[in-house]
Formats: structure tokens, sequence, C-alpha cells
């Protein structure tokens, strides 16, 4: 690894702009031990260490299969568009690399095909864009849909022409040879590193043992942003059942319908009522946006009975059907949406939290795994001969003891590498004294002054991150127009415009909440300061959080210390992420939490930070711009 990332390195040879790191060339050399000779390795490499090349490069020289992990599209898309083209032209070996994501972003030449045949637009607003659509899909080389940058994120009449498993023929559809999925694993099939995502990553590995999978065989991973793995696969190994699935359902059924020449009034019957004994169900559990279920109504489980019931009559009118592949489907979701609802009320496998969530018109009844651990030693880790989990942020108090129990990792080799970034000259960590505790009610208001001091000496050029959207809308109403400086606030407008407007005005401020924590990377003076309003613990409340507090007291532990705590300096972490990207830039931490100086819990997370100096007078803020 010295000989390609040293000093005098292949890359520090052939790039003007390349910078030695050791951190970088240790990480390298443990990730390649790890490939070669099997095991897991845990590495956190703080901001700057340069770890996608230090586990690229060994990936590509291991010659064995690798599969990479990253916990957002940004990251994947920077490996596979940036790095990869950039080591392909500096390293002499030939390597071959694939890039997938989840099928729902490829396009469906069958499903695009039904579609163009009788378009209905839930939207009438996308008919006019559907022309776009139509003249990219008539000359796309892969389907995928990142290339219609003119196309909103919420474009609906996408999930009608997408690849959706729940409407896949597989190798009996038509289209099987020309299908763009079919494509995208013909090309990893062929390849040495793949890049996916954590997303992808683990609805693959859900389906795995029905013969689902997506991904070719592998024997060895690396997953980067390994500090986002439990929340993810906690989303792939639980169930959801919501009203959509139930409507998609009916809507589809009733499409299969219309392609008969005469119409069956039976099967027409049983969906209409199916569609009410549906709505019926999901209103009695309208109300709160998240909470957990616990003894139902008996009304619940009648409902429940006559959906089954209608489910049944629908597949028994659908059996007399003309055979095809896609009465088939229809059937077979029939069965696991029944199943689903069944498994999420019955409520029956004490180790899933069953709970409740309403947003928009969504209504949503999921059963959560409340350990990942139990799936991953039966599903994942016997697969593996390697395994590397890497992040700026997985240690808390100078070791990985939480990430190991949350992922049940026995065995495995340790790596923290400090970041190669000068923090005591970089950054100061501001703690203003005397401000009402989070919960008070005196807080909005006193925080909305500290934050307008802080501003008025960075001026500007700041991240306001909240824990909750309620603080967010409150202290933005108390400073807007008060301050010389643009203020940008998130729902305003979608998060990659958000992040352009505020790189291009320096002086701006975002005020956010929990999606711009992590994954956001804005380097120079534009983020020259991170405000954090509180702590970022998980409400207690929440269903899953809640659960596992639970459970971990059951088992005789603390679950303040053992999971609450570390899993919020985790969070701090990020947040403080966003903050230093380069050698060149400067920058203020504020934390307005004043439990981190009154409470004892708030010592573990100041050992958690990097060591930059801590200040509690606002004049020092201004000494780490001098």
């Amino acid at each position: 690894m010295e000989e390609i990332l040293g000093k005098k390195g292949l890359l520090a040879e052939g790039l003007d702009s390349y910078e030695y790191r050791p951190q970088q060339v240790e990480m390298a050399e443990a990730v390649a031990r790890a490939l070669k000779e099997g095991g897991s390795l845990i590495v956190e490499a703080g901001p700057g260490t340069g770890k996608t090349f230090a586990y690229l490069v060994p990936a590509i020289y291991s010659g064995q299969r690798v599969v990479v992990s990253t916990g957002t599209k940004n990251l994947q898309e920077q490996i596979f568009f940036k790095d990869i083209p950039l080591l392909r032209e500096m390293l002499p070996v030939k390597f071959t690399v694939a890039y997938m994501k989840g099928r729902e972003n490829y396009l469906c030449k069958r499903r695009f095909q039904i579609f163009g045949q009788q378009p209905l637009f839930r939207v009438l607003e996308e008919a006019s864009l559907f022309e776009e659509v139509s003249a990219w899909a008539s000359q796309t080389q892969t389907g995928d849909r990142s290339e219609l940058g003119g196309i909103p994120d919420d474009f609906s009449t996408w999930a009608e022409i997408c690849c959706s498993r729940d409407h896949c023929l597989g190798t009996e559809c038509p289209e099987y040879k020309r299908c763009f999925l079919t494509r995208m694993r013909q090309v990893a099939a062929e390849a040495k590193v793949i890049v996916v995502n954590h997303h992808l990553f683990f609805a693959d590995l859900a389906v795995r043992d029905a013969g689902g999978e997506v991904i070719p065989r592998y024997k060895r991973v690396v997953f980067d942003e390994a500090h986002q793995l439990e929340e993810v696969i906690t989303t792939y190994f639980g169930l959801s059942v919501s009203n959509y699935r139930f409507e998609e359902l009916a809507h589809d059924v009733s499409r299969e319908l219309l392609k008969g020449k005469r119409p069956r009034l039976d099967l027409q019957a049983a969906v209409d009522d199916l569609r009410g004994k549906a709505a019926d169900l999901f209103t009695h559990f309208q109300g709160e946006e998240r909470y957990r279920l616990r003894e139902l109504d008996p009304l619940v489980f009648s409902l429940l009975a006559d959906i089954k019931r209608c489910l049944s009559a629908v597949r028994g009118v659908l059996t007399k059907q003309p055979a095809s592949e896609e009465i088939a489907a229809l059937i077979c979701r029939s069965q696991e949406l029944g199943g689903d609802l069944e498994f999420v009320l019955s409520q029956g496998d004490s180790h899933y939290v069953y709970w409740c969530e309403t947003r928009g018109r969504g209504t949503f009844l999921r059963a959560s795994p409340i350990d990942v651990w139990p799936e991953l030693s039966a599903k994942l880790y016997p697969r593996l001969e390697g395994m590397i989990c890497t992040s700026a942020t997985l240690s808390t108090q100078g070791g990985f003891d939480y990430f190991r129990k949350r992922l049940g990792l026995g065995e495995a080799d340790e790596l923290i590498l400090p970041t190669p970034f000068d923090m005591q000259n970089q950054v100061v960590v501001y703690l203003p004294p005397g401000l009402p505790e989070p919960n008070a009610p005196a807080f909005p208001k006193a925080a909305a002054k500290e934050i307008e001091s802080i501003l008025r000496i960075t001026e500007g050029r700041a991240f306001v991150l909240f824990t909750s959207h309620k603080n967010m809308r409150e202290v933005y109403g108390m400073l807007k127009g008060k301050l010389p400086y643009t203020i940008l606030i998130q729902g305003e407008g979608p998060k990659h415009l958000l992040l352009e407007d505020f790189k291009e005005d320096v002086s701006s401020v975002l005020f956010a909440t929990g999606s711009f924590w992590e994954g956001v990377d804005v380097p120079g003076e534009a983020l020259s300061c991170v405000i954090i309003d509180k702590l970022p613990f998980d409400p207690p409340t929440e269903p899953v959080t809640q659960a596992r507090i639970e459970r971990i007291a059951a088992e005789g532990g603390n679950p303040f210390y053992q999971y609450q705590v570390p899993a919020a300096i985790i969070a701090l972490k990020q947040g403080l992420g966003r903050l230093i990207r380069s050698t060149e830039d400067r920058g203020v931490l504020a934390i307005l939490d004043s439990r981190i100086l009154t409470k004892e819990y708030g010592k573990l997370f100041l050992q958690s930070l990097p060591p930059a100096p801590v200040v509690q007078k606002r004049e020092e803020i201004k000494r780490v711009f001098e």
C-alpha cells in the first residue's frame, strides 16, 4: 500500500494535488490484511483520512470480488463517477467495477409500454412531463432515473413504470433479455468491485434465501458510513403494511380486469369490497404520527378477518382467469399482503416491536426487529470471509463497544485513526453558559437570542441544526428578518436546491433537522459554523427506541448509558463532521444544550469530540478566524 498511497507512491507521483496521509496508508494496510486473511475489521477514520482510497485500492488489488456498500447515494456516486475513474487512470492494473442501485431506480420496459397504452395520471400536471420521460426512455442505455434531471423527485407516475418487485415477472417477462435490471446484473456478474448502497444491500439480503438475489454472490464486503447500518437493517428485516399497498393491489387487479373482452363483475365486486374494508381498517389507526400498537380493539380483528376473506375472494376469481405471469404475480402479492397484515396485527413474535406511523395520506402498520444482530448472525455473517466496517463516527468513549453490541460483532480487529486536520487551530467548540435546559419553555427564546449573537460574529455562514421541527420553526420565526443574512429553512425547497443556494450565498444560514446532520459536504468558508440546539438523543417515546430501551432494561442493563448516550454521541459527531472538510477550513461548533456542562453524562460527549479548544465566552469564537 505504501507503493501506491505513500509519500513517493504512484498517486503522489501522478497527482499534483495528492496529499500524503500516514493514517490512510495504515488503514489501507489493515483493510488489505482483512480482505486477504479474512475476519472482521472496524475502522474509525477521522475526516480527511481519505478512507475511500484506503479501502478501494486494497479491494482492487485483492483479486477477489468485493462489495462496497455506502450509506448514501451521494457517496456511492462519488466512488463510481469520481474515485474509480481516477484510480483506473493512475493504477497499472486493469479492474472491472459495477454500479448497482435498488430496482425502483430503473425503468421497466414492460410496465412503460403498458402505461403508455392507457396513461392514467394521479397528478394531472404530470401528463406534460411524460413527454420528456418518453423521449428519454427511447434512448437511455441504463434506464437509471437519475438521468432524468428535469423530473421532480415526487413524480408519482414513476411508481407506474419502474422495476417494482411486486410487478416483476422475472425470466418470464417478454422484455427480460433487454431489461435494464438484467443488464445491470450481467455487468455486476463480471465485476470484481461492486458499488452498492446499504438500502440495496440489505433489501437483497432480506430476499436472498427466497431466491430473489440481485447482487452477485460475494464473500467480502466493505461497509462505509457504517454508523447507519442498524437503522437500515431495521427497515429491511421488518414488515410494513400500508393503505398504499392495498390501493396499489386493487389498482393493478382492476387494470388486469380491463384487459378482458368482457368485464368480470364478480372480480370488480371483490376488489371494491377489499378497498372498502381496507379503508375501514386504516381509518381506525389514524391519529398520532407514531405510536406503539398495544392491545387492539376487537373491531380490528373483525376487519382483519373481512380483509382476508376479500383477498381470498380476489384470488378465487383470478385463478379462473386465463393463466399468465401477471395473474400469478397478483395472486402471490395478495397472499403476501394478507400474511404481512396478520403478522403485524397479531403481534405474536416478541423479537419485534409493533407500531403505527401516519405520514400525509399514508398509514403504515409496522413490525420492526428490536435487535438486528440475530438476523445478521443468521443471514450475513456465515456468508462472509472478510468484512470491513468504517466511518468517521463509530467509536464512543474511545472504543467500539456500542457498535459491536448493536451488530453482534464478536472478534474483530479495531483501528481508530485521528483526523489529520489540525483541530486545535481549525476548530473552536463553544458551550454558552446559563441557557435554560432544552425542554424548558424559555429555551426557544433564549436559543434564538444566542444564535443571533453567534451568527453576527461568524457573519452567517452557518448550519443551525435542530432535533425537532417544532423548535426549528419557532426559532426561525423569531430570527427571520432580524439578521442581515439570507436565512434558508428545510422544507421550503428540495434538499439539493437548498444546498446549492447555501453554497452560492456565502453569508447565508440554513435551518435544518436530521437529514442535514450527515452526508452533506460544504467545504470552504460558506460553512464556518455549526450550531446544534440540543444533544441529539432519540425521543424515548419513539416506538423502536422505546422497545430497545425496554429490552436492555429487562436484561439487567442500563439503557441510558449503554444505548441512548452512545447513539447520541455518534449523531453529535456527525454534526461536527459537516464543519471541517479540508485543511483550509476554519469553524465553530456551538452546542446550546446546557446539559453537556451540568450533567455527569455531558463529560462523555466532550470526551468523544475531537481535541479542539472548548470555550464559554462568546468573544473567543473570533480567534478561530484570525
